[in-house]
C-alpha cells in the first residue's frame, strides 16, 4: 500500500483540536478512540511513518496524572487485536503506544495553547527573521499563528510554516 497521501481532518466537538491525518492514521484513530477513552485517556497524536526499512504506527496517549508502561501495554494489546481484525494496514509495521513524553511534539492547536509559557524548539519550512530554527518561550498561540520570544527577539509565524515544534525540557 505504501504511505497514503489522503488527508483527513478530525475536529472534536468543541472545535479545538484539529488533527490532520493520513488514511492509515485516520482509520487507526477511529479504532483507537473508544478504547483509549474507555480507559480514561485521550489520544494526543497518531503517526504512521517509515524509518529506515520499517513502518511504525504510533499512538500517543495522555491523561492528567500521566501514563505508565502498564497503561501503554494494556492499550497496545486491546488496540493491536482490533487492528489485526480490521487489517487495513497493507505493510508490516510496529505498533507503539506511548505517552507524548516531556519533550512532546506540538502539532495541534490544543498542544500549542497548553504549551504557552514553555520553552520550545522550532524548525520552519521558510525562514522568519532570517532563521529557519529557533528556541525560546512560546508566548502566544491561536489557530493560525504562534509567537516565540527568542534571545534575538520575537518570532511570529504561521502554523503551516512549522516543520517541527517541541517542548524543551530543562533539568
Amino acid at each position: 500500500m505504501g504511505k497514503s497521501h489522503s488527508l483527513f481532518v478530525i475536529c472534536c466537538a468543541k472545535g479545538v483540536v484539529f488533527l490532520i491525518l493520513s488514511k492509515v492514521e485516520k482509520l487507526t484513530y477511529d479504532c483507537a478512540l473508544s478504547i483509549v477513552e474507555s480507559k480514561g485517556y485521550k489520544i494526543y497524536d497518531i503517526e504512521y511513518i517509515k524509518e529506515g526499512p520499517h513502518w511504525f504506527l504510533r499512538v500517543f496517549i495522555d491523561r492528567d496524572d500521566g501514563v505508565s508502561v502498564d497503561d501503554c501495554e494494556m492499550i497496545s494489546k486491546e488496540l493491536g487485536t482490533v487492528l489485526d481484525e480490521k487489517d487495513f494496514v497493507q505493510t508490516n509495521y510496529f505498533l507503539e503506544i506511548s505517552s507524548p513524553g516531556i519533550e512532546r511534539n506540538l502539532r495541534q492547536s490544543e498542544h500549542f495553547e497548553s504549551a504557552i509559557g514553555e520553552n520550545i524548539k522550532l524548525k520552519l519550512y521558510k525562514a522568519v527573521s532570517d532563521t529557519k530554527e529557533a528556541e525560546g518561550k512560546l508566548v502566544f498561540a491561536d489557530d493560525n499563528y504562534i509567537v516565540v520570544d527568542t534571545q534575538k527577539g520575537e518570532i511570529k509565524t504561521e502554523k503551516k510554516n512549522i516543520a517541527k515544534a517541541n517542548i524543551i525540557f530543562e533539568f
